[in-house]
């Protein structure tokens, strides 16, 4: 596993071990950064479930400004800041935020541009709950992309009020959806 492009090009990262983990493949990393190029330029962004930080990494290669990186798995946890130090990144850029995704949301306070998820697949059902949360919690600015990497053969999610789907692909048996958090239609006062 490496950083495909960017400042961090080429640089090799770890994965944590585990039955659970399932890394990002390049070409559907490739294909997910091709979606939110947009985004990327001084974004502040929220990788949930970040495992080894590979997206959340990619992004700050790619520009970003700041990363969320949130995570329970000690295992995870221990290869995210094995990355992040690899690559040199400053704290204030890549934020470890060491919670379950409940206390993680909760926990940012700071309202962000693109979120990814890339849940284990035996979580999938969560992600309707997940995209509740967010505007419940205020971490998501108008507009911003949404990344939810998913197993093409779990059922589907409800998408709540507020949210479209942009864009949905399929690789092999992984799904990629792109969404936009258009708001919540009230005026803010």
């Amino acid at each position: 596993m490496r950083v495909i492009a960017g400042e961090f090009k080429g640089r090799k990262l770890v994965s944590p071990k585990g039955r659970d983990v399932r890394p990002t493949a390049d070409r559907v990393k490739e294909a997910i950064f091709s979606m939110v190029s947009p985004y990327l330029e001084d974004a502040v962004i929220l990788d949930l479930f970040a495992g080894s930080g590979a997206l959340g990494i990619e992004a700050l290669s790619r520009g970003a400004e700041r990363v969320f990186f949130c995570d329970a798995s000690p295992a995870s946890l221990a290869a995210l800041k094995q990355n992040i130090e690899a690559c040199r990144l400053e704290e204030r850029r890549a934020v470890v935020v060491a919670r379950d995704w409940h206390a993680a949301i909760a926990s940012i306070k700071e309202k962000c541009n693109l979120v990814f998820i890339d849940a284990p697949y035996n979580m999938c059902e969560h992600y309707s709950q997940i995209l509740e949360m967010l505007p419940i919690k205020d971490v998501l600015e108008e507009g911003a992309g949404i990344v939810i990497e998913r197993s093409a053969s779990a059922g589907s999610y409800v998408l709540p009020e507020g949210f479209e789907k942009a864009k949905s692909k399929r690789y092999g048996n992984v799904g990629v959806d792109l969404l936009i958090y258009a708001g919540t239609g009230e005026e803010n006062e």
